[in-house]
């Protein structure tokens, strides 16, 4: 256990940052739980799932807003030692920038591409997660994500995980569809077949910017179509003139285009939701999200 230490913009707190391992089918991956230290009661644990790029210090920043409002904030890994640390950030060095963008494209694909293998890690990682100290074991809990971490979210209900609600940002809507990895020299493997179960208990909630490239109506018009066949209680709330990418900060390279608009209502959104399915949470008001989009009280 060690004392985590916040972002400039946010007051001082009482937070612990917990390391916590898991090794999945001879994988060896490291997520990280933030909690409040002083706590004497266990908070509903909610799992943060990173982009394209990997778990990096932002990740960790969105569990500790969590941790800030009143939840245990879980920032978990989906690539391992696929993708070192020192590749998860963004280089002013072209060069190493577009290796970077490689590594991370690869490991993606690889995880969209075998649906078990990725929902599987997830319940995994839950597990985990609802093993921690500080964590109520007895609140089902949520889980969010940007971009890849959105697909992941999504790919968590098609699995059946026993989630009450689950909130994607600037996610896509249809598992290993995205453009992009051939231009970069990065193939798609072949999918490996895999059956749903969607749980019809998971509140899921999309928060898409109005333009962004990767979500088409198409993309929408089949996940409104799937949910509705399985029964999925699902919010789509579209941001305008909001790109992809639009809740992450530029500090991370090209994949952040802070858009404050959309981040504080998509945020305010999320905020809503976990109040709904934490009702004995008494969220508090924390100034800034992790982005540092002043989020009003």
């Amino acid at each position: 256990m060690t004392t985590y230490s916040s972002l400039d913009f946010w007051p001082k707190a009482d937070l612990q940052r917990i390391p916590v391992r898991l090794n999945f089918q001879e994988r060896d991956y490291l997520g990280h739980l933030v909690t409040p230290s002083s706590a004497h009661d266990s908070r509903p644990l909610v799992m943060v799932v990173h982009n394209f790029q990997g778990l990096k210090d932002f990740d960790v920043h969105v569990a500790e807003y969590l941790a800030r409002l009143g939840y245990a904030g879980f920032a978990i890994d989906l690539y391992g030692d696929r993708v070192a640390p020192e590749h998860r950030l963004w280089s002013a060095d072209p060069q190493a920038w577009e290796q970077n963008v490689k590594m991370a494209f690869t490991a993606m694909v690889e995880l969209e591409a075998d649906r078990g293998y990725f929902r599987n890690l997830l319940q995994a990682w839950l597990d985990e997660g609802l093993r921690q100290n500080g964590v109520d074991q007895t609140v089902r809990p949520a889980a969010i994500g940007y971009c890849l971490g959105g697909e992941a979210v999504l790919e968590a209900v098609r699995g059946g995980l026993n989630l009450a609600g689950v909130v994607s940002f600037h996610g896509l809507l249809q598992t290993g569809e995205g453009a992009g990895p051939e231009n970069i020299g990065v193939k798609r493997p072949p999918p490996i077949p895999c059956e749903d179960n969607h749980n019809s208990d998971t509140i899921v909630q999309i928060e898409n910017g109005a333009n962004d490239h990767l979500v088409t109506l198409d993309n929408r018009q089949r996940f409104f179509e799937e949910m509705d066949r399985a029964g999925v209680d699902w919010i789509f709330n579209d941001y305008a003139t909001a790109p992809h990418g639009f809740a992450l900060p530029t500090t991370l390279g090209a994949p952040g285009h802070l858009h404050e608009a959309a981040d504080r209502r998509s945020t305010l959104a999320m905020l809503n939701l976990f109040r709904e399915i934490f009702p004995k949470v008494k969220q508090a008001a924390v100034p800034f999200n992790a982005a540092g989009t002043s989020i009003p009280g």
